[in-house]
């Protein structure tokens, strides 16, 4: 409407220019709207255009920012399904550990051992070879089949891991006929000083089972995984053709061996920048040198969305000038405002769009744990169990015992998932805040656990405990996993003592839970709310080690924060504070 009233003056100023001199001033009064009327939209268009490139610059920056995240999580993720194998596979081998320790203690703990109870370990759960060293790595009972090179090559180092103070699964060992082993050296303690017990397994038990982990690990078809030994060479593989104790490409292995075998490790390696590459991850498993490896070509890892096709970004650039240009000729008519709803409605978009591709993948590791790691669970637990119920009889007293930590294990991993799924899901669980009633809920968990251990004197002291504003379910598993704890850990104490209660300090309401137990040393207090990470003997106390990490997840997301305080043998108070706690 403007610009139409500034063309009217012209037309007039047009029709009056024939007319004689007298009317010249108000010609030359009208000159001034003429030139604004041309001049007007020219400069609306250069504004905008200006605009448009300075758009353009700051679209191109954003759009590489986005790439190089886009890459990054890309990268991360893959990372992760290398950490999580890893750690899987570390928590199986643990799982393993406490039962057999007590099992060698007791069979080859005395001043005399029994070669042939060692061979029976070895025939019944078809090892190729099993010995025993003493604390100076002197070969006290060996079975047949133990090459030569055991005592003096990797299970000289596996024992001396061992001796060390924990477990440790070795190398390749090239055992009869070209058959690969590996050693798993496990320390136990006797009366005559510690002593450590190697069973020496065909890589072959393991490579089917292990592979099937590491398929699982693979995002995409073209992804291949390995697990390597610290000299590189491949214990198992996704693919079943892969030879076992055969090397890792040069270039590959190359790109490993530039690393300590105890970090994990991103990289590419393969042709130079312009030709294809190949993207690797590499986490380690604790308790020996091996190394989870995973690779995928970069073309696939980095799909077209997030710029592994330089195109791409050339394609959006003209979309983008295109449809600046178009603005640009349709501003006289467009409102200011378009094109920033159109922009910020494409950016709600993006954003669901990648939320709900998030909760997909949480969703479907969700299940995949929760499912197909558990039905092999019940499935070995079922058939161990109707193997003992129906041949009680025939079998042999060790076979029992076999069949029993085959049940025990498969328990403990169960639980072990319950955990791992339970503090996965508190990162997308949404906080539902109500009244709680602090009090009768920590009366109602102190009556659980007294009456599953009615044999036992616990004494339970509560001072005053307000009526909160949180989640209830969520502070019910704060309390519940920090009082279990607490009656865990004073079970050595006649009585157990545990008191609960509130104060204000600093303007803040902090929650406290204190034990008489065996407490713990400081100087570890930051290992506490780590996943897996345990203070104390897995054999001297049962528990997976996540819930306290679960507890502190479930304090963070109430805006709170927990700490503990301990000695050794004095027992630990453990506190938390809740946002907003007190109504």
């Amino acid at each position: 409407m403007a610009v139409q009233g500034l063309v009217r003056p012209h037309r007039v100023a047009g029709s009056r220019s024939a007319q004689p001199d007298s009317n010249a001033g108000e010609a030359t009064r009208d000159a001034g709207p003429v030139g604004w009327a041309r001049w007007h939209p020219r400069a609306i268009v250069t504004l905008a255009a200006a605009l448009m490139l300075v758009l353009l610059g700051v679209f191109a920056l954003v759009l590489a920012s986005s790439q190089a995240r886009s890459r990054h999580d890309a990268e991360q993720r893959f990372g992760a399904q290398a950490t999580i194998a890893a750690g899987l596979t570390k928590a199986i081998f643990s799982a393993t550990v406490a039962p057999e320790v007590q099992a060698a203690t007791r069979s080859y703990g005395g001043a005399h051992l029994n070669a042939g109870t060692l061979a029976a370990l070895a025939k019944g759960t078809g090892l190729g070879y099993a010995y025993v060293a003493d604390s100076s790595g002197h070969i006290l009972a060996s079975t047949a089949g133990m090459p030569a090179s055991a005592a003096r090559g990797v299970g000289a180092v596996a024992v001396a891991h061992a001796l060390g103070g924990a477990p440790w699964f070795s190398d390749l060992v090239a055992g009869p006929g070209g058959h690969y082993l590996v050693e798993q050296a496990i320390p136990f303690p006797t009366k005559f000083g510690e002593r450590v017990e190697v069973l020496g397994y065909p890589v072959t038990l393991l490579s089917k089972f292990l592979g099937s982990y590491l398929l699982d690990a693979l995002p995409h078809q073209s992804a291949r995984g390995y697990m390597v030994d610290g000299a590189g060479r491949i214990l198992a593989g996704s693919a079943s053709t892969v030879p076992i104790g055969s090397q890792l490409s040069p270039q590959f292995a190359a790109a490993l061996s530039s690393h300590a075998d105890d970090t994990s490790v991103q990289g590419r390696y393969g042709a130079a920048n312009s030709g294809p590459q190949t993207y690797f991850v590499a986490a380690s498993i604790g308790g020996s040198a091996w190394r989870v490896a995973l690779t995928e070509p970069v073309s696939t890892l980095y799909p077209a969305d997030v710029g592994s096709q330089w195109w791409v970004i050339w394609l959006v650039f003209v979309a983008f000038a295109l449809a600046g240009l178009g603005c640009v000729l349709l501003l006289r008519r467009s409102l200011s405002t378009a094109g920033q709803l159109v922009a910020q409605a494409h950016q709600v978009a993006v954003v669901n769009a990648e939320l709900e591709a998030t909760n997909a993948e949480l969703g479907a590791f969700s299940y995949s744990v929760s499912h197909d790691l558990r039905a092999p669970l019940r499935a070995i637990d079922g058939f161990s169990r109707i193997v003992i119920e129906d041949s009680e009889h025939t079998l042999t007293e060790s076979q029992q015992r076999y069949l029993g930590l085959i049940r025990d294990n498969t328990r403990a991993m169960g639980d072990l998932i319950d955990d791992l799924l339970a503090f996965s899901r508190l990162a997308s669980q949404p906080v539902t805040r109500a009244p709680v009633d602090s009090a009768a809920l920590v009366e109602e968990l102190e009556r659980e656990l007294a009456s599953a251990e009615p044999s036992r004197a616990i004494e339970f002291t509560n001072g005053h405990l307000p009526v909160l504003a949180a989640d209830h379910a969520l502070v019910r598993q704060v309390f519940a996993n920090l009082l279990g704890n607490a009656v865990k850990y004073s079970s050595t104490r006649t009585p157990s003592r545990i008191a609960v209660g509130a104060e204000q300090r600093d303007g803040e309401l902090v929650f406290s839970v204190a034990d008489n137990g065996v407490g713990f040393d400081m100087r570890y207090a930051e290992k506490l709310f780590q996943v897996f990470q345990r203070l104390h003997r897995a054999e001297d106390y049962e528990g997976t080690g996540v819930g306290l990490a679960i507890v502190q997840r479930i304090v963070t997301r109430h805006g709170g924060r927990i700490w503990a305080e301990s000695t050794p043998d004095e027992g630990a108070v453990f506190h938390f504070t809740l946002e907003a706690a007190a109504l």
